[in-house]
């Protein structure tokens, strides 16, 4: 393998990721007062044992201390109805994004907003540094799930992936 060659314009990655169909999903933590979730779809899977998922998370981003500090988040995925709660979580000062979202708090203190279509709540396992990003490991604590479609996102737009129920 000739490992030597030039690697891939970041252009080029972007416009290549654009091109995978992923779910949307709120990440959200607190620490103490400080509460903050964000729209990401930076999300995966580990293992079902012990239940573990990964989120990526870059380094400058307001959240990522308050994840390291309180060692929790929650990821929320969400139903095909809730693109305007993506919206809202995409922009604006954190405080303000749960301004009239119901939620409760979760074993890891991390809020979990109401109506979603899964989530799972978190501590924190590991941490690696990869590039700009941080891939937070985390423990599933509670896991959640009602039935509905997922919102999709593709190619820079919320899609409906017309999942018959």
């Amino acid at each position: 393998m000739d490992w030597e060659s030039v690697p891939v314009s970041i252009e080029a990655f972007k416009a290549a990721n654009r091109r995978f169909a992923t779910g949307v999903t709120i990440v959200t933590t607190r620490n103490g007062d400080a509460i903050h979730g964000f729209t990401v779809n930076a999300f995966a899977s580990v293992t079902a044992e012990p239940p573990t998922v990964l989120i990526c998370v870059n380094r400058t981003a307001r959240a990522h201390p308050i994840i390291t500090d309180s060692g929790g988040f929650c990821v929320n995925i969400l139903a095909l109805e809730q693109q305007p709660l993506a919206e809202k979580f995409q922009g604006g000062e954190p405080h303000e994004r749960f301004k009239d979202v119901a939620h409760r708090s979760g074993p890891s203190g991390s809020p979990i907003l109401d109506g979603v279509l899964a989530y799972f709540d978190c501590k924190v396992d590991e941490e690696l540094n990869s590039g700009t990003h941080t891939i937070f490991t985390g423990t599933v604590l509670e896991a959640g799930e009602r039935a509905g479609a997922p919102l999709g996102y593709f190619d820079r737009a919320y899609r409906d992936f017309k999942i018959e129920l």
